[in-house]
């Protein structure tokens, strides 16, 4: 059964940090228990959930930027194989993230779309399967090129 998302457990695990919603994932192996633990908190441990079949997750506000983070695994901090990191050995290795800031949609809902970001809308749901068919290749494309042969 999965848990509902936050963005702590209790007491002092708690971030009280306003910033972008952003979720971590731990999927390298822990028996009970694991937590996270980041710069933008002064590193106070934040309880993930247990997804099943070995995966942990997180949600939690994280300012934007650069940030180091690390697990605390079953009682030991570790850093994750699956996300990038940052340190000179493995005594000094933390996982790193740069997290983007929320973008501004305020001129949208007051009518003032910014062209660029329809622009890479309608190419999301394109190529997604959702939205108008992609359209046909200009004419100067496709001149000169060679037709199939037809029976």
């Amino acid at each position: 059964a999965r848990r509902a998302r936050g963005g702590g457990g209790g007491g002092a695990a708690k971030a009280a940090v306003d910033g972008v919603k952003v979720e971590f994932v731990y999927a390298d192996g822990a028996k009970d228990d694991v937590q996270l633990s980041g710069d933008w908190n002064d590193w106070k441990a934040i309880q993930m959930f247990h997804e099943g079949g070995g995966m942990w997750s997180v949600v939690t506000p994280v300012p934007p930027g650069p940030h180091e983070f690390k697990f605390i695994v079953d009682g030991e901090w570790k850093h994750s194989n699956r996300h990038p990191t940052i340190g000179i050995d493995e005594t000094s290795l933390n996982n790193v993230r740069y997290v983007l800031p929320e973008p501004d949609l305020s001129a949208e809902r007051d009518g003032v779309a910014d062209p660029r970001n329809r622009a890479r809308g309608q190419r999301a749901s394109a190529t997604a399967g959702g939205g108008e068919p992609a359209a046909a290749p200009p004419a100067a494309a496709t001149a000169g090129k060679k037709k199939p042969f037809a029976k």
